[in-house]
């Protein structure tokens, strides 16, 4: 119960903060990035949106069960995503040794990005730092979060999904201090049509 009612305090904290209003949200311009996937090599925010439009996911880790959902739900939509000219794309603040054994064990096809020290979901707004009692329910699961991310400070980021035009505005918004919250991905891909369909509309 001790638990719980923590976890609700800090959710509370949170909203408090108005992280997920008042960090990246629609109309907005996605931060550059220059990050490294599993195989030490860098992406950046430019070189994917050459490709076409992105679905931008920000997960705080394989260890939070709702990620660990989230995650799968974003793999299974990754068909439709990819059918409409989008590239997919996770961001973690793990290193990179820890997000190959997180995509190998979950089996996901789309590209995972280290975040060390969510310096850039600190670019987006969009981390912040734990209190005393989320830091401790963390260690008595055995989370040493400033080891896993390469951190000197308990840090995570808004959990968040983000679909991005090739001109790098953010089109569809969703971020939500509650883990267990996820936009709906029939929402996510009814976004994604309307880009889609955009070039054919401006020929008419």
């Amino acid at each position: 119960m001790r638990d719980r009612a923590d976890f609700e305090d800090e959710l509370n904290r949170l909203r408090m903060m108005r992280l997920a209003e008042e960090g990246l949200g629609l109309g907005d311009l996605l931060p550059d990035f220059a990050l490294e996937d599993v195989a030490g090599r860098f992406w950046t925010s430019g070189e994917l949106l050459d490709r076409g439009p992105l679905v931008l996911a920000l997960f705080r880790g394989d260890w939070c069960p709702y990620c660990d959902l989230t995650m799968a739900a974003l793999e299974k939509a990754r068909p439709a995503i990819e059918a409409l000219g989008a590239t997919a794309v996770g961001i973690l603040p793990d290193g990179r040794e820890h997000i190959a054994r997180t995509a190998a064990r979950r089996g996901i096809g789309y590209l995972l990005l280290s975040d060390p020290a969510n310096a850039y979901s600190r670019t987006c707004g969009l981390a912040y730092d734990l209190s005393p009692d989320h830091i401790r329910l963390h260690r008595e699961r055995g989370r040493d979060l400033p080891t896993r991310h390469g951190d000197s400070t308990w840090r995570l980021p808004v959990p968040a999904v983000f679909v991005v035009e090739p001109n790098a505005r953010v089109a569809f918004a969703f971020a939500d201090v509650d883990p267990e919250r996820w936009p709906d991905p029939e929402a996510l891909l009814a976004s994604l049509q309307e880009l889609y369909d955009l070039p054919a509309s401006s020929n008419r």
